[in-house]
């Protein structure tokens, strides 16, 4: 390589024709072509997997619109949002798929007689369905209160069951939506939870009383509870008088 000399300073050529040298070079520009290309083609094929599996999961999203607004579902349109969920899920992974695929293996498993045999192996497979969708998204308590429920319907109220509950009312103490199903799961389970556990769901009580008052006390009635009610709101004495009232009612009119 020569050099020639420009405004006093020497510069580099490279050969007999005086051309600038590449930096880069040509081996290196081919390379990095290669890099571009294929993580361009990355981008296409997954975009492609992204819209596939969208599309799949679209079947099961008015399925999911009637659960989210407490609209009750059958078993036809829980296996068809099994169906999306799993369809969805060869495609891509996702939490939330996977949740949502455990929740309609939980409602075709309600859907069946008690006795039924594939009952049992339904709710097995929606738990680990929903144990898989939480590793995914821990902070889901919609993920953790169906697990709590699968659970509780394969071995009781066991310390998994307790605490599966415990992490959905953590997750999300002031879900609306949760509200009811993680009170009448603490009510079935308050003999056997420890102090925590007790502290979540009188949590849940003071915050059902303020959501619709009317609705807590029924479901009080129901499940026997209205002692655990009255611990929970011993320190608002006028919610707990018109808690009395609603329950005396109720019980009038029976």
């Amino acid at each position: 390589m020569a050099a020639v000399t420009v405004n006093g300073t020497s510069q580099p050529v490279d050969g007999d024709h005086g051309a600038a040298p590449d930096p880069i070079g040509r081996a290196q520009r081919w390379s990095l072509g290669m890099v571009l290309a294929t993580f361009s083609i990355f981008l296409v094929v997954m975009g492609g997997q992204f819209a596939i599996a969208s599309l799949a999961g679209l079947a099961g999203a008015p399925v999911l619109s009637k659960l989210r607004e407490a609209i009750p579902v059958n078993a036809h349109e829980a296996e068809d949002l099994l169906a999306a969920k799993q369809g969805e899920l060869k495609w891509r992974e996702s939490g939330e798929s996977a949740i949502d695929s455990g929740l309609a293996r939980l409602l075709i498993a309600e859907s069946l007689p008690a006795d039924a045999k594939t009952r049992a192996h339904l709710v097995s497979a929606a738990v680990i369905d929903l144990k898989q969708g939480l590793l995914a998204t821990p902070l889901s308590g919609r993920g953790w209160a169906r697990l709590a429920y699968g659970l509780a319907a394969l071995e009781g109220w066991s310390p998994a069951a307790q605490t599966a509950l415990q992490f959905s009312i953590a997750a999300a103490p002031f879900e609306p939506s949760l509200t009811p199903f993680r009170l009448r799961m603490g009510f079935q389970a308050w003999p056997t939870l420890d102090a925590r556990g007790r502290a979540a769901v009188l949590q849940q009580v003071r915050y059902a009383a303020k959501l619709d008052l009317r609705a807590l006390a029924a479901l009080a009635g129901e499940e026997h509870a209205s002692p655990v009610v009255r611990v929970a709101l011993r320190d608002d004495p006028h919610v707990l008088a018109a808690f009395e009232r609603l329950r005396a009612k109720s019980e009038n009119t029976r």
